[in-house]
């Protein structure tokens, strides 16, 4: 699904509970915009937020925070702003080139029960495992990664935004791989959508 570039900022701003959504990007500033306007927003509104990402996007999306005027540090002392290394998650529960789901659920859910008991009834969940395990393993694996995202989704009820670097002659896109992955999503937009600064 796809909307007007106010829409994709509102929805950035204001997701709702179980919102998935997905932001393919050729460039990673288009991902860092994205992220720091749906990671900023949450902190504004005494939200609590997840990102589990590459190490070098945690830098550029901590640095766009801060020229942004959040205060990272004191959210990071309250426990509202929590960053995880994706592929050091991935490393703990892939089996045999597959998620496993008991593994990636004690991964992360610690992290969110520990935010519930904290107090924060919304959180929002940034996910970059999908982006680094697909261009590796096959992509049955990324959509089951997809599909177990969604179980964690329902449970908890918090929005997961993903996103996907994406080649636009990559022959697997071709093959329908973006297609079974943006099935698994609520929300799809694409690299080009206008994000106003």
């Amino acid at each position: 699904m796809t909307g007007k570039s106010t829409s994709w900022n509102k929805l950035l701003r204001s997701p709702y509970p179980c919102d998935h959504i997905i932001q393919l990007y050729t460039s990673p500033e288009v991902l860092v915009r994205a992220l720091a306007r749906f990671v900023g927003s949450a902190l504004e509104q005494g939200e609590a937020a997840v990102v589990i990402a590459a190490a070098k996007r945690i830098a550029a999306l901590t640095k766009r925070l801060i020229e942004t005027g959040y205060d990272v540090a004191s959210t990071n002392g309250q426990g509202a702003f929590v960053t995880l290394d994706a592929e050091r998650c991935l490393a703990k529960f892939m089996v045999d080139g597959v998620p496993d789901r008991a593994g990636f659920r004690s991964v992360v859910t610690p992290i969110l029960d520990r935010l519930r008991d904290a107090g924060y009834k919304k959180i929002r969940l940034f996910g970059e495992m999908v982006n680094v395990l697909w261009p590796h393993t096959s992509g049955a694996a990324t959509v089951w990664l997809e599909e177990l995202c969604n179980e964690l989704i329902a449970d908890y009820e918090l929005c997961l935004l993903c996103a996907y670097h994406v080649d636009p002659v990559d022959v697997e896109l071709r093959r329908g791989i973006l297609h079974r992955i943006t099935r698994c999503h609520s929300y799809f937009f694409p690299d080009d959508w206008e994000l106003a600064s």
